[in-house]
């Protein structure tokens, strides 16, 4: 794997993922890390089918963080992280409802 690649915003999902699931620690971190991957990807992207649509690419984005996860999981620990995606991708943003000054 190349040095770009370790640093990629996927990369650094999985890492925080594998890290959380295995110690508990770095729960912001964690979901921040998640949170970025899902909006680099392309994942939040408004389309014809709305919030159904950007719900199930976020599934799908989460899906394959929690797949890059499974050669370092105990199946409790993926079972953990599979939870906690759930809850992740299911707290979809919503456009123009960000903090107002």
């Amino acid at each position: 794997m190349s040095e770009q690649q370790n640093n990629s915003p996927r990369q650094a999902a999985v890492n925080a993922l594998i890290s959380w699931a295995k110690t508990g620690w770095g729960y912001y971190s964690m979901r921040d890390a998640v949170d970025n991957y899902l909006e680099l990807c392309g994942a939040n992207r408004p389309s014809i089918g709305g919030e159904d649509t950007i719900l199930a690419h976020r599934k799908i984005a989460a899906s394959r963080l929690a797949i890059d996860c499974i050669y370092a999981l105990s199946k409790e620990e993926l079972s953990k992280v599979d939870r906690e995606l759930e809850g992740i991708v299911s707290n979809v943003p919503r456009p123009g409802r960000g903090i107002r000054r």
